[in-house]
């Protein structure tokens, strides 16, 4: 059964649908709004994360809200993992691998949870997971429940990287053999690693980990466990893609679209914090408006960029030097003992604007 064709018929009672994201606010939030979206044709949705993470999230809207329900699995306790450290952003970036080997402690919990599930009369049509879950689909098929992919990163990216048979057929074991299309995909193709970005993929993906399960071997795992891949993204931003994923994967690659968030209540997207608002906002946009058509650089670097404050001046005075207009939506520092006005960078020339703001609120 396609989920497509399930998702179709939502008003005939709906599904009861699982969605497990990686502990990751970059991925939360898609998970979060692929879940309002099924709640709004009819489907009942479970949205299982630790209880920190599920207290962070921004607030489900009312109408949807009777058919979304959070469930909170205790992260384990792991040595070196911070305590209360539950997402990638509580953490530097050596340590996340802590948090995956915590999250693979899951799987008790989760056994757990689809055993009342199921004794309940609640047995989940489908549980939709993340690139690491690796350990669901063995778990899921004790309760002879099926299990779907659902993909953050654009349809090219995980053409490029490719499945597990794709890559025994063509080896690539240096950072060369990644700044270059993959020999798979069958037309012409621009994606490609620069080769700083190649030896640390090699490094972070495919090299192991605390969780013993390098990234890559997880994701191979899920697509090969899984009966279907969902991608945020559409035909009309890749067209050509999800023929190819299709076929490479040998199993339905649907895209669910890209998932923007609606309008938040000014607050940001990832961790809650208030973002530009008031008369900043209003400012900036003026300030925007009045740029020539396509003139205008925008800059995000993600919420989750480990950025000192040197790195900030550093960019700034480059994009300065460069003579670009320019708008950079930036987090506001969360340590208390930081000052604002250290951190947002001044454009001299008048040519660009930085602003604390969500990533979405600025590409609104």
């Amino acid at each position: 059964m396609k989920m497509a064709a399930a998702t179709a018929g939502a008003g005939a009672g709906g599904l009861e649908v699982v969605l497990f994201p990686w502990l990751a606010f970059g991925h939360m939030i898609p998970f979060l709004e692929l879940s309002k979206r099924l709640a709004a044709r009819g489907h009942a949705v479970a949205f299982v994360s630790t209880p920190r993470n599920l207290a962070r999230l921004p607030p489900v809207p009312a109408h949807l809200s009777a058919r979304i329900r959070f469930v909170a699995l205790p992260l384990p306790a792991v040595e070196g993992l911070p305590e209360g450290a539950e997402a990638t952003s509580d953490l530097p970036p050596n340590k996340v691998e802590l948090l995956k080997k915590a999250m693979d402690g899951l799987a008790g919990p989760l056994v757990s949870f689809l055993a009342a599930a199921v004794a309940a009369g609640r047995r989940p049509d489908w549980i939709i997971l993340d690139f690491c879950h690796h350990w669901v689909p063995p778990i899921a098929d004790q309760h002879k429940v099926p299990c779907a992919a659902f993909l953050i990163f654009h349809a090219a990216c995980i053409a490029f990287l490719g499945p597990r048979w794709a890559n025994d057929a063509y080896p690539r074991t240096k950072p060369e053999d990644f700044t270059v299309p993959s020999k798979w995909i069958p037309f012409p193709s621009t994606t490609a690693f620069l080769h700083h970005e190649a030896r640390r993929m090699l490094s972070d993906n495919f090299g192991e980990n605390a969780s013993g399960r390098s990234d890559t071997d997880r994701l191979w795992d899920v697509f090969e466990r899984c009966r279907l891949t969902i991608h945020r993204s559409c035909r009309e931003l890749e067209p050509r893609m999800f023929t190819l994923l299709s076929d490479l994967l040998r199993k339905p690659a649907i895209p669910a679209g890209i998932l923007l968030p609606e309008a938040a209540d000014d607050r940001d997207q990832d961790h809650g914090q208030s973002s530009s608002g008031g008369a900043d906002s209003h400012q900036v946009l003026s300030w925007l408006n009045d740029q020539p058509p396509k003139s205008v650089l925008y800059v995000a670097l993600g919420s989750e960029a480990p950025l000192t404050l040197e790195n900030i001046h550093e960019l700034a005075l480059g994009l300065e030097l460069a003579g670009v207009r320019f708008l950079w939506a930036l987090r506001k520092p969360t340590a208390p003992t930081t000052s604002t006005s250290c951190c947002r960078p001044a454009s001299r020339s008048g040519r660009g604007r930085a602003v604390w703001s969500a990533q979405g609120g600025c590409r609104r």
